[in-house]
């Protein structure tokens, strides 16, 4: 199953107090433009065809195929429902959340048919959204286990730190006992009753500048750069109840983390028509730089009542904030096209196939530290994406049928998983209509998207059979519509 390898543990480190891990290098790389709804429509398969501004973000030499300058205004509304449970347990909570977006705004300047071997020479700017990361969830169950069990590892192993095991001390949901070794109230094989619940928000919004050009009618050369801006948040609230004749308890333990930053990135693409009917793309991505900063915060509250005695505490963490450097992988896209027409019917077929390295991903916490402990931190933890992540192999497939003035669109992806020991694949199915008038033109489209992902609601150090490990299965769905201008 994929969840026994693709667990995502969202912890906060003793030292650098943040939370990288390879999580984030698969949340922050693992992205397609969804850009227009045309571009949607297809499956985001127009690595070969060009002429939606979405192919900045695949192939930039696609910008060629513009004959006239055009703008495009994109808004959506994405939805998202959450199936979470616990391994060890069949209870499933739901949660869902709406949002309404702006995906793409985008201008193209193009040179129309010019004189000479250079047919087009075209510029582009725009805006496009490359992640949302918006998800509600809600994970509830009784398992064996308390998160208690991290804290006591912790204190025991690292001593009292102010984010998680001195939170635990100073609530009094861990203490000394007569042999000075910290303990909680809770035996191995007690059955705590937890309830977690993950507010993410949040995007990844690329600012891209382009050019491409049209030589001779055969060949398209473009490049672009690209800012991405990254905004996320998620806000984790820990509960547990445990009741038993002569002892009960309630824990909550929340964690907030907010990362932003922007990076740069560069694109180089090449085009071909081996014949007029057959198209040939091939692009290069270069790593996105990314400097990133990332700010956090926990708190807990414990309270626990015996025949003896009751007690308990409240604590807040201080406010910590730690800026780093990230870089994501390289990618390569290749693609294949073929436009047709059959009677009154024209259209086209593309297939993109991209490849990229998750090995690649690197942190640099040494970036804006001279914090010697910082430099074993990014060497643990780019050593974990070594050995975790591996290279993915991408395809997205797409079709496009033109009857006069209206446009039918369908499209396919299949995309492999970027961890090594994980053989799953997820996929992504789209539609889109389109209206093509004089001077203007209107597109809406839709994709859909399932994700089946392990998440750790804590894990325990050099214990991962008390992990409390569990499933979240994620609709997503998106409804686009680009409203554009020819002139």
């Amino acid at each position: 199953m994929r969840y026994l390898s693709y667990i995502i543990i969202a912890f906060f480190g003793l030292n650098s107090m943040s939370a990288q891990n390879v999580a984030d290098a698969v949340r922050y790389s693992d992205y397609s433009p969804f850009g227009t709804a045309g571009a949607v429509g297809v499956g985001s398969s127009i690595g070969a065809m060009g002429g939606d501004y979405s192919v900045i973000g695949i192939n930039p030499a696609g910008i060629a195929e513009f004959r006239n300058s055009a703008f495009t205004f994109t808004p959506s509304i994405n939805t998202q429902s959450s199936d979470g449970f616990f391994k060890d347990d069949n209870l499933t909570s739901n949660r869902s959340r709406s949002s309404f977006l702006v995906d793409n705004i985008s201008f193209v300047a193009s040179g129309g048919n010019r004189s000479g071997v250079w047919e087009t020479s075209n510029w582009a700017v725009g805006f496009s959204k490359l992640a949302e990361f918006s998800r509600d969830v809600k994970i509830e169950g009784s398992t064996e286990g308390s998160i208690t069990d991290r804290f006591v590892a912790l204190a025991n192993s690292n001593g009292l730190d102010d984010f998680e095991a001195g939170l635990a001390d100073e609530a009094q949901a861990i203490f000394l006992n007569e042999n000075n070794i910290f303990q909680s109230d809770f035996f191995d094989d007690d059955i705590v009753n937890k309830d977690v619940f993950l507010d993410q928000r949040g995007s990844i919004n690329e600012l891209s500048f382009g050019w491409a050009g049209n030589y001779d009618n055969t060949l398209n050369i473009g490049i672009s750069a690209g800012v991405p801006f990254v905004s996320y948040s998620e806000t984790k609230t820990y509960k547990e109840n445990f009741q038993a004749d002569d002892f009960s308890s309630s824990l909550d333990y929340v964690e907030s983390l907010n990362t932003s930053g922007a990076g740069i990135n560069f694109k180089l693409g090449l085009q071909y028509r081996a014949i007029p009917q057959v198209r040939i793309g091939a692009a290069i991505h270069s790593p996105t730089w990314y400097s990133l900063n990332d700010d956090y915060a926990t708190s807990m509250t414990y309270q626990y009542s015996s025949n003896a005695e009751s007690g308990g505490d409240s604590a807040q963490s201080p406010d910590g904030s730690f800026k780093y450097g990230y870089t994501s992988p390289w990618k390569a896209v290749g693609s294949i096209g073929s436009v047709y027409k059959i009677g009154v019917l024209r259209g086209f077929v593309n297939a993109d196939i991209e490849y990229l390295d998750y090995k690649n991903n690197e942190f640099d916490f040494t970036k804006h530290s001279n914090d010697p402990v910082e430099g074993t931190n990014t060497q643990e933890v780019n050593g974990e994406i070594d050995e975790n992540l591996g290279s993915s192999t991408n395809l997205r497939l797409g079709t496009e049928v033109a009857y006069e003035s209206l446009r039918f669109r369908a499209g396919y992806a299949l995309s492999s998983s970027p961890y090594t020991n994980d053989s799953e694949t997820s996929s992504s199915w789209s539609a889109g209509l389109g209206f093509r008038g004089e001077g203007f033109f209107v597109d809406i489209g839709y994709r859909r998207r399932s994700v089946t992902e392990g998440y750790n609601a804590y894990s325990v150090p050099d214990a991962e059979e008390r992990d409390a490990l569990a499933i979240i299965d994620t609709d997503y769905g998106k409804i686009v519509a680009t409203l554009g201008f020819t002139f």
